[in-house]
């Protein structure tokens, strides 16, 4: 019987619980991708062009960065998790009870992820704002046809 199952248990599971974190904080970037061309396709086909003192163009190049960031996050999440693992692992196997010190990793890993989300929530929003169907009033101006059919939406996809 291996000493301290139970606790080596726990942090298994908790180090399996970050990689999985972490791996979708970066697989949601490539989701934002696809919805961004999504909507492109939906829309008008063909994403707006701002001018460059448009704050549209700020918030895009924003977004870009923002999505660069959270696969990074991702990274920083997942590799983490292993230092936190391997520490625990060893806290564990000592004889002697160990102090492990908090860390300020995970609070600044969770609030560069919230500054991220909010910026392409940021963008989708300009993004729609741009592409709208609405007035000032708030009434639909016209119903906009599809522009392509299914087959090109399924091509725009994959």
């Amino acid at each position: 019987m291996i000493a301290n199952y139970t606790n080596h248990a726990a942090n298994e599971r908790t180090f399996l619980a970050w990689i999985r974190t972490g791996l979708a904080v970066a697989a949601f970037v490539f989701f934002l991708v696809k919805l961004n061309v999504l909507v492109d396709a939906v829309g008008s086909g063909s994403p707006p062009h701002l001018t460059a003192e448009d704050a549209g163009a700020f918030i895009a190049a924003a977004a870009r960065y923002a999505g660069l960031a959270m696969v990074v996050i991702g990274i920083a999440i997942i590799a983490r998790s292993g230092a936190v693992f391997e520490r625990t692992r060893r806290a564990i196997n000592r004889d002697e009870v160990v102090q492990i010190p908090q860390s300020r990793a995970e609070p600044l890993l969770s609030a560069a992820l919230a500054i991220a989300v909010v910026i392409f929530c940021i963008y989708l929003a300009v993004l729609s704002a741009a592409d709208s169907d609405l007035n000032s009033d708030g009434r639909i101006l016209w119903i906009r046809a599809p522009t392509i059919g299914p087959a090109q939406l399924c091509a725009a996809l994959a």
